[in-house]
């Protein structure tokens, strides 16, 4: 896939819709399954599936010393740091509140980009847009009452896994250049589902497991469309995208949470939350669209 494919809003916008209606489902998932065992059994299948896949492209496992450094990035950052702190945390906060914290990320994306890795130029149209839909996403799910202290550590522990989650992009971006997509994604999420269930080993063994349809049915739609589906995507983007500007579907998730909600659960969209997503909208807009599009556009 090129630069100007046709494939990279169609996979932008999959990436949107998939991972809007995961924060639903983990908490869903959480529901009588302890959060390390159930990371860890979804990235346990999701890595089954696409091992097949890669024996089945005949798709060889040679790292190199970049392909080593990109699959540790994607196994210890991602799927095992940041998906521990988001399931750990989503037993203390609401999804919204995590949403409103996994707006940082393009922003702390931005200046490791920038600062770190010298990939991308720090423009001030590009912090101000994730400035305001930062904003729009706040205003979509500042939460009404006083934090209380069990849900200010999940809090902390959330923003842990948006550092890690950033990292994880930025390394991603420079090392993972030449790397098979199925391969990193394969061999990542088997490291990570590893290490979340020696997790779940170590500090959940006395810990009560209830199994229903519900959370079964949760995991497997984790592992099977916002695992192997969503990331085959979004490592594909990692590609022929700035790590900034891909980072900014985090701010798009809130938007497709809320009306999931109104589709599925028939939630009221309040008209507070209509301009907090314009702002989120106009944001992203302002950061992702090319100067030389909108000059086109205007004239």
């Amino acid at each position: 896939m090129t630069p100007g494919s046709p494939l990279i809003p169609a996979l932008y916008a999959l990436i949107c819709l998939i991972w809007g209606s995961t924060w639903l489902v983990i908490k869903i998932g959480l529901d009588g399954v302890p959060p390390f065992l159930g990371a860890g059994l979804r990235f346990a299948l999701a890595s089954a599936v696409l091992f097949a896949l890669v024996a089945a492209r005949r798709a060889k496992i040679r790292l190199d010393r970049d392909g080593w450094i990109a699959v540790l990035s994607c196994g210890l950052l991602s799927f095992t740091l940041s998906y521990a702190c988001v399931y750990w945390a989503e037993q203390y906060i609401s999804s919204g509140l995590a949403a409103i914290l996994y707006c940082l990320m393009p922003l702390v994306t931005a200046l490791l980009s920038a600062f770190w890795t010298r990939s991308e130029s720090l423009s001030p149209r590009k912090i101000g847009g994730i400035v305001v839909a930062m904003a729009g996403t706040a205003f979509l799910f500042w939460p009404s009452e006083a934090v209380a202290a069990p849900q200010a550590v999940g809090m902390l522990v959330a923003l842990a896994s948006v550092l890690g989650a950033a990292v994880n992009l930025v390394s991603v971006k420079k090392y993972g250049r030449r790397l098979d997509v199925f391969v990193m994604n394969a061999c990542g999420m088997g490291i990570g589902a590893a290490c979340l269930l020696l997790l779940s080993a170590l500090f959940e063994r006395h810990a009560a497991v209830v199994w229903s349809r519900a959370n079964a049915l949760a995991i497997v739609y984790l592992a099977l469309v916002g695992s192997v589906t969503a990331f085959q995507s979004y490592y594909s983007l990692v590609k022929v995208m700035d790590a900034t500007r891909l980072s900014l579907i985090t701010l798009i998730f809130p938007i497709v949470a809320v009306f999931l909600g109104r589709a599925f659960l028939n939630e009221a969209i309040p008209p507070s939350s209509w301009a907090g997503m314009g702002l989120v909208l106009a944001g992203v807009a302002a950061a992702i669209v090319p100067a030389s599009f909108r000059k086109r556009a205007r004239s």
